[in-house]
């Protein structure tokens, strides 16, 4: 249920041939889990700090538990959200927020220490939304082709919204929803997008307002994502950083690890964010 919307975004949604190219890229992404699992098994372990996984739009734990699995095979102590298909785009985005932190209290009840939250896509957004509220209880978060920006009328997901949802989209709630650019605080924050992604756009899936963000381009579809052997190994790296010896991200160990050190990379990085 649509009204008039003021200020639209110039930003538009994926190109419509990445999008019909979705679920066939994402199965081949799934069925190379198994080769890769080679260097997966040797990707760098962590200090078991808890991290809670949180699925997007639509979807649930099981679509995560591969990486849940692998959390734990790297030293971590693994969290599914918990609460079933994840619906939280309009205003119940705010009653998932809600659940989540009280979710993140009984771990740092029972830990002693916050959780990395690790978000895709939609279950990104929520995921920064509770360390705005609570910092205190998120030692970083990790999104994948999460709508982190102002426009998210440039996802495909948008239009499924229109379609199904019982809220009205009106300005109001547009304003809500475009309400998820705001900064981070002083958080780590680390931001995995594809510009094949056939969901979301690049464009908005990157954090160029946080003060301390590092966002890192991947090839990859958005259905895979979580599956994806690459992105499996950037999460590996990126949570055994120490909080007090924080480095960006750098291709070199798993170049090494493939023995791809003779290959052209391309590779990008912002010397003022670390962005890669």
């Amino acid at each position: 249920m649509t009204a008039a919307i003021d200020n639209k975004s110039d930003a538009r949604p994926p190109a419509l041939g990445f999008a019909v190219a979705e679920l066939p890229r994402a199965l081949l992404e799934f069925a190379s889990l198994l080769p890769g699992h080679f260097f997966l098994s040797r990707a760098p372990r962590g200090d078991g700090h808890p991290v809670m996984t949180l699925p997007g739009y639509r979807s649930d734990d099981t679509t995560m538990l591969a990486m849940r699995r692998y959390l734990k095979r790297w030293g971590y102590d693994p969290h599914p959200w918990g609460l079933g298909a994840n619906l939280g785009i309009g205003y119940q985005r705010v009653d998932y927020e809600a659940r989540v932190t009280e979710s993140l209290e009984r771990i740092h009840r029972k830990r002693g220490e916050p959780a990395t939250l690790i978000g895709w896509s939609q279950g990104g957004v929520i995921a920064r939304e509770v360390a705005k509220q609570r910092p205190e209880l998120v030692r970083q978060i990790i999104t994948l082709g999460s709508p982190i920006a102002d426009a998210p009328e440039a996802t495909t997901l948008f239009r499924i919204f229109e379609k199904t949802s019982s809220e009205e989209i009106t300005n109001e709630l547009m304003s809500f929803m475009r309400e998820v650019r705001t900064p981070l605080p002083n958080l780590r924050c680390i931001c995995i997008y594809s510009n094949s992604d056939g969901i979301v756009s690049p464009d908005i899936a990157q954090d160029l307002v946080s003060p301390n963000v590092e966002n890192i381009r991947v090839s990859s579809s958005h259905l895979g994502m979580v599956v994806n052997p690459f992105v499996l190994y950037i999460i590996a790296d990126r949570l055994s950083q120490p909080e007090d010896d924080w480095q960006p991200f750098s291709l070199n160990t798993l170049d090494w690890l493939l023995n791809w050190s003779g290959r052209q990379r391309d590779t990008r990085t912002d010397t003022r964010t670390g962005r890669c």
